[in-house]
């Protein structure tokens, strides 16, 4: 029995509540709606209002109370602008959500002991671009942290050597060859593979068409690695504003190689690191930072441009970053920073396909 329901029957039956009385309450009729005269009779009426009390509370819902937020007085208005353009009403809202969202992302979590493993990493060096791509597509370990390659000390044998120094070093790398004979009967170097290298996304393209042209099988093929809550907790601002100029020149790659497919292989799970990196970014951030951001924006809207042009002419849709995603993207750089010139830009690529 709670504390309160015990006082309660206590009170019911004329006992003193709360433990041992200490000062004496006045015997009232439960009717009473004078001005006690005294302590006692004001104590009556104290223990007569607690006994009215809900047993249980609850704090008031904040989605249930009306928005009232009003757009900024930057904003325009949304019917004087490109009817496919976000509402002035949803940009505000959006804003309020995604502030929101970011105070509960950045809390640190109690009772919860983040994974560490001794001699391997979470995640690649935020200066290794082609180790992110092959960590994000979900290449295991061994593609985006190798163990660094050995040298070897060798002592050059049948040439004279233009050095005094003996025994310099040289290092050495694997390097596959293919060769095949030629139309005139001539043996020919086909193919040279550099098994140290990393491959980032642009050199994805020209592994495929060598292995299409000798026959080969192609690479296995892998899962984009999703972001999850353990990840996020190891990036740090000046981590995302690194992997988001990442994604910047990722998009742009993916918008100037006019391959089929085309290279790198954007998909919606990427979509999805880029809102979640821009959670860890703060409001004020350096004229160069913010011009990154301002790039990010841009790509995007690239991207959108022919999202929207392969919708009009119904080309087939592949599981890439959809149009949603990339208005989300854009609404966050415009909405969040302060970049409201970016919907002027947004209007201007809409208006530059034409009506539907």
């Amino acid at each position: 029995m709670s504390s309160r329901k015990r006082a309660r029957d206590e009170f019911d039956d004329d006992e003193p509540t709360f433990g041992r009385q200490i000062l004496p309450v006045a015997n009232l009729p439960a009717d009473f709606h004078g001005t006690p005269a005294d302590g006692m009779e004001y104590l009556f009426t104290v223990r007569r209002d607690a006994k009215r009390l809900p047993m249980v509370t609850r704090v008031p819902n904040p989605y249930e109370i009306p928005d009232m937020t009003t757009p900024s007085a930057s904003g325009r208005d949304s019917s004087s602008g490109h009817p496919s353009l976000p509402s002035t009403e949803w940009r505000a809202r959006f804003e309020t959500r995604f502030k929101n969202f970011r105070k509960n992302v950045s809390q640190p979590t109690a009772s919860v002991q983040l994974p560490q493993v001794p001699g391997n990493l979470l995640i690649p060096s935020k200066k290794e671009r082609d180790f992110w791509w092959a960590f994000l597509s979900g290449k295991p370990e061994s593609e985006w942290n190798p163990p660094k390659k050995p040298k070897q000390n060798k002592k050059l044998k049948g040439m004279r050597a233009f050095t005094d120094d003996s025994d310099a070093e040289i290092t050495y790398e694997a390097v596959q060859e293919t060769w095949q004979i030629n139309k005139d009967g001539d043996v020919e170097l086909a193919s040279q593979v550099r098994s140290s290298s990393v491959h980032g996304p642009a050199d994805e393209a020209k592994t495929l068409d060598n292995v299409s042209s000798l026959g080969e099988s192609p690479p296995p093929s892998y899962k984009p690695r999703p972001l999850t809550p353990s990840l996020l907790q190891h990036i740090d601002q000046r981590m995302s504003l690194h992997l988001l100029m990442y994604f910047t020149h990722w998009i742009n790659l993916h918008l100037d190689d006019e391959r089929s497919p085309p290279f790198p292989r954007l998909a919606e799970v990427h979509a999805q690191w880029i809102f979640f990196l821009l959670t860890r970014v703060e409001d004020y951030i350096s004229a160069d930072d913010m011009s990154s951001l301002r790039s990010l924006a841009r790509a995007c809207l690239a991207l959108l441009k022919v999202l929207l042009y392969e919708e009009k002419e119904a080309r087939p849709k592949d599981s890439g970053i959809g149009k949603n995603s990339c208005w989300i993207i854009i609404s966050t750089v415009a909405g969040i920073w302060g970049q409201q010139d970016l919907w002027m830009d947004a209007e201007g690529m809409l208006n530059s396909i034409g009506p539907k």
